[in-house]
């Protein structure tokens, strides 16, 4: 029987997981992570080099291949009877990093563990908890369930024989930074920083911005986002703080381009985590910012005495099938201390 094993699919997920595994000095640690492949080369390696933060049992990268056709999903499923073979033996503990990959699920299926934790995933941790584990929804029934939707008919295709709905019935716990002393496993990333918190008695003169991929995914419109990281630059500008935009790894290079080509903006991409980038860069940090990035929450426990802002979106410019999530998220910031700035200068609008 193996202690702790760990599936994962993001740089974020597998930071998780690095700081659980040095929790459990001397148990039985394992790893998967999913690798993405072609087009998606920042993120892999990212969960690459976090993985290599410390040491595992075992540790086995997984590729389905590229996006989420057929293809990929008759590889996940193959995979999916080798881990029942591999760990037919029992796992006493299964952390998840994604509430929402079936593929996870359908693993939690066919090895049935002693417990099932959910690890963070971002800010979705916040809507996860409010739609799912506060109604005591422990998988995602409604991806499962649904039989309009072309993709969702695929994905049972391959999965809904392989599960067990006793078995994903079971209580999740929750190993999280973002719920705090309601998880089962509370994270303050004590591992990764060996009990060292960032107290700086001089703040650095940088203002440190995570972007994301908003307008690419939809959230809202280019031109909005533009204008929007635009006036953030402005309000450093006027606080004598330089700013430096670090970019999510799955930003375009078209937009990165215009944020630096139309303002005149520094733009970093970093190898790692925001995390543990900053820790990197912990003597030039004066402020960290973003719109909601789930990088705010995590960085409020490494840099106890920084400010960290959160820039509030326009809600009426993000679109309807994401307003109500985001607001959640505002919300959790303001309840938990993180400013949530509204008044910066809107006047390019």
């Amino acid at each position: 029987m193996i202690d702790n094993l760990f599936i994962v699919e993001s740089p974020l997920q597998a930071l998780m997981a690095v700081e659980l595994n040095l929790q459990f000095s001397g148990q039985s640690n394992g790893i998967i992570y999913r690798l993405s492949g072609k087009g998606r080369e920042r993120n892999d390696d990212q969960i690459c080099k976090v993985i290599e933060l410390c040491n595992w049992d075992f540790k086995e990268p997984v590729k389905f291949g590229i996006g989420g056709g057929v293809l990929w999903h008759f590889n996940a499923r193959r995979y999916i009877f080798k881990a029942r073979e591999k760990f037919k033996n029992g796992v006493r503990n299964l952390f998840l990093g994604e509430f929402r990959a079936q593929w996870m699920h359908a693993i939690r299926s066919v090895i049935n563990p002693g417990n099932t934790v959910l690890m963070d995933d971002g800010a979705a941790t916040v809507t996860m908890n409010r739609k799912y584990l506060s109604n005591n929804i422990n998988y995602p029934e409604d991806i499962f369930h649904n039989k309009e939707n072309f993709r969702s008919k695929i994905k049972n295709l391959f999965f809904l024989r392989l599960l067990d709905f006793q078995v994903l019935s079971k209580p999740l716990l929750t190993a999280s930074a973002f719920l705090g002393d309601h998880s089962d496993y509370p994270i303050d990333f004590s591992g990764i920083l060996g009990r060292k918190k960032y107290n700086p008695t001089s703040p650095g003169k940088n203002a440190f911005f995570f972007g994301s991929k908003y307008s690419e995914a939809g959230i809202v419109s280019r031109d909005y986002e533009l204008i929007f990281i635009s006036n953030v630059k402005k309000y450093y500008d006027n606080r004598d703080l330089s700013f430096i935009y670090c970019a999510h790894r799955d930003e375009s290079f078209e937009k990165l381009d215009l944020i630096k080509a139309l303002f005149n903006i520094d733009i970093i991409i970093p190898e790692l985590p925001a995390e543990l980038f900053l820790i990197e860069r912990a003597e030039d940090v004066g402020a960290i910012s973003a719109a909601y990035s789930s990088v705010l929450n995590n960085l409020r426990f490494i840099f106890p005495s920084l400010l960290i802002t959160s820039f509030m979106l326009d809600l009426e410019e993000v679109n309807e099938i994401n307003r109500r999530d985001i607001e959640g998220i505002y919300e959790y910031f303001e309840k938990n201390g993180i400013s949530v700035e509204r008044n910066f200068d809107l006047a390019n609008f």
